[in-house]
């Protein structure tokens, strides 16, 4: 790593057509009165030492020096600097007063090229009031960087000053940039000047954008294809053998062909146990060698140290794609961590994809193969693809879904990543032409660069939950930019600038794709609430605000539309609350009628219809008398008219099971017409909004 003095620096950034101060070194105070004579007014004087990067928290910087003064200000500089590795003092033009922001650039080793913009000044890494952006630099980022210094619009200068360092051919492609920091940038009615910089390189070449995933659409799709067929047999095999099959029914071995053959699966089966003549009505071989011929598929379930042998012998006989299902690897000790180098050095050897180690299986609905217990899987595969690192998240999707009508399609527990990485999940998923939604859990994020720059090319929708959100780049750094970029918020914004909606539970995840499977996307985040229950309203406007979400300001005919169903206790402005006794007119619940008017408001995005079940029972005779009466509504918002805008329904239950029940057997039919269901109006509403903040400007 070189470190390049403020002066050197000016000079590279001035090469990309960056403004700067005119920076001069003085090596002595002769020097330095002579450079502050010819700057003909007061100088910024700062001390020049590789190794001391915040120069003003030295005390190694004086501003508004006058000539005059600049020999005393040199010596005490000097004396502030100590000797050590001191090569001079900078002496430059004062800048003229304006707004201050910052711009910076690291080069991390998970994310690659990373630039960063907020407001400036010495106090940057206190307020992080600054955005993150994987470059290259599209013209949406360079927007959305300038908008975090505060020109919500881009300044044109400070707009040009990104693309010249972060753009396709600025100075991170351009030199063999490790860490850059130009704070301030001041702005001011003349443009923009870069007043400090502080550049550092690194003892490699410039970054090379293809090492990143950034490809151009020919070998993107090349790409997407190759993986495509490659990881095929992982949801489709012609034949799949089971490693480590047993004959004894309750293990592991035992169930992995039980479950096969119980759910349907109408290729072949080839368990191998040493012994055993058939399992679970399968004929079963001694060894993966004995097998009568090639299968593409292999199900590995053995001790960690045979893994390796097996992974061989499966290559050999033509398998394709082997699951490990044992654990016991990197995520255990550092023998198995020397297992699983050798399962990878296998991969490369042999060309044979693997997934895992540390799984428990895959699902999918349409070749009939699973992980789980036939019981619990869903009848109908759907367009949802589900990968995940957690074995107990695979699992608790085909559960899930089933429960809640998701159309899920594929579900994969894709362990430690040994070789197949997210990013060829993700790039399998582009091409494959029975996902519509791709949904992943993900913990390890060592490609995350190269993943979300593929990601942003990629037309389906993406939805993310991340386990252990900490840094994954910079540990130790010398410039602001560094710093920031090491505290997590990297992978955050590098999800948002590829258009992921990012969630923080398995429950936001499946409301996410509650919303996808119902409507697909929201026109924006102005939502219309309305049901009955004044402290419901109250806690939405706060989960709302605090997730971005604002409550549509109607129209004048909507206003006026809606006085009709004001009575006493009723409140008709947004979010609307409406009593029980209300909710009817003629004998006939209004949601419907509700609902279009709503939609027709030009002003509205979305909308959510909540409904009580407790308060529409008590108002009932009976507990027959209130299931016709939740039928009624469910009926009537299946009937609304929604002219294309996103409803979502809420049915809170009290817990019981008639009231359970009703939601349950809501939940599909109001899912198959376009209308997603939550329990409660804070899952409804964080839904809008990762869906609201998906679909923004990235």
């Amino acid at each position: 790593m070189t470190v390049l003095l403020e002066h050197r620096a000016k000079e590279l950034l001035r090469r990309y057509g960056i403004p700067t101060t005119a920076a001069r070194l003085a090596r002595n105070a002769e020097e330095a009165a002579a450079l502050a004579g010819a700057a003909g007014g007061p100088v910024a004087m700062k001390i020049a030492v590789p190794g001391i990067v915040h120069k003003a928290a030295a005390g190694g910087v004086r501003l508004n020096v006058e000539p005059a003064d600049a020999p005393a200000a040199f010596g005490e500089l000097v004396t502030a600097a100590g000797t050590e590795g001191i090569e001079g003092v900078v002496v430059e033009p004062m800048a003229a007063p304006g707004r201050e922001a910052i711009v910076g650039a690291v080069l991390d080793p998970v994310f690659g090229p990373v630039v960063m913009c907020g407001a400036g000044g010495t106090g940057v890494e206190e307020t992080a009031n600054v955005a993150f952006r994987l470059a290259p630099l599209g013209e949406a980022d360079v927007r959305v960087l300038a908008g975090a210094a505060g020109y919500p619009d881009g300044a044109d200068v400070l707009k040009a000053i990104l693309s010249a360092v972060g753009g396709p051919h600025g100075l991170l492609f351009g030199e063999n940039i490790a860490e850059l920091d130009i704070n301030p940038v001041i702005l001011s009615g003349d443009g923009a000047v870069a007043v400090d910089a502080h550049i550092v390189l690194s003892d490699e070449g410039p970054s090379d954008p293809s090492a990143f995933g950034c490809l151009d659409p020919a070998a993107r799709k090349a790409l997407q294809r190759d993986l495509h067929d490659a990881l095929r047999p992982i949801f489709h095999p012609a034949g799949i053998v089971v490693v480590g099959a047993s004959a004894q029914p309750g293990k592991l071995g035992f169930r992995i062909v039980q479950n096969l053959v119980d759910f349907g699966y109408a290729g072949k089966l080839f368990p191998v146990h040493p012994t055993a003549e058939s399992i679970y009505g399968c004929k079963a071989y001694p060894s993966v060698d004995d097998l009568p011929g090639p299968v593409d598929r292999a199900i590995v379930a053995i001790g960690a140290r045979g893994v390796p042998d097996a992974l061989r012998q499966c290559a050999a006989k033509g398998v394709r794609v082997a699951q490990i299902l044992t654990a016991g690897f990197a995520e255990w000790d550092d023998e198995g961590a020397k297992l699983e180098n050798a399962i990878g050095d296998v991969a490369e050897a042999t060309g044979m994809r693997i997934v895992g180690p540390n799984t428990i299986g895959a699902w999918c609905g349409a070749a009939k193969i699973t992980m789980s217990t036939p019981r619990h899987a869903p009848k109908t595969a759907g367009g949802i693809t589900f990968i995940s690192q957690s074995g107990t998240y695979a699992w608790d999707m085909i559960h899930r879904a089933k429960v809640l009508g998701l159309p899920l399609g594929k579900s994969l527990s894709c362990g430690n990543c040994a070789d197949v990485t997210p990013t060829d999940y993700l790039l399998y998923a582009a091409e494959d032409p029975d996902t519509d939604i791709l949904a992943m859990y993900l913990e390890t994020d060592r490609d995350a660069g190269r993943f979300f720059r593929l990601a942003r090319e990629i037309e389906k929708p993406l939805v993310l939950f991340k386990g252990g959100r900490s840094a994954a780049g910079m540990r130790a750094a010398t410039s602001h930019t560094g710093a920031l970029a090491a505290d997590g918020n990297l992978w955050l914004a590098a999800a948002r600038q590829a258009g992921a909606a990012v969630v923080d539970s398995m429950d936001d995840l499946l409301d996410v794709l509650l919303a996808h499977a119902a409507f697909g996307e929201v026109g924006g985040r102005r939502l219309a609430l309305f049901g009955s229950g004044g402290g419901v309203s109250v806690v939405s406007a706060d989960v709302a605000d605090a997730n971005g979400i604002a409550f549509a300001n109607f129209g004048d005919e909507t206003r006026r539309r809606l006085a009709k169903f004001g009575v006493p206790g009723t409140s008709v402005d947004n979010p609307i609350d409406i009593p029980v006794w209300g909710l009817k007119s003629d004998d006939t619940f209004i949601f419907h009628e509700i609902v279009e008017l709503l939609a027709a408001d030009s002003g509205v995005d979305s909308i959510i219809a909540y409904v009580e079940m407790n308060s529409i029972f008590e108002f009932s005779d009976d507990v027959a008398a209130g299931q016709a009466e939740m039928e009624a509504i469910v009926r009537l918002l299946l009937r609304a008219d929604t002219a294309g805008i996103a409803l979502s329904a809420v049915l809170r239950t009290a817990g019981d099971k008639v009231q359970d029940d009703i939601l349950r057997a809501a939940r599909p039919r109001l899912l198959e017409n376009g209308i997603a269901v939550y329990p409660t109006t804070a899952r409804a509403i964080r839904a809008h909004a990762r869906m609201a903040a998906s679909q923004a400007d990235p």
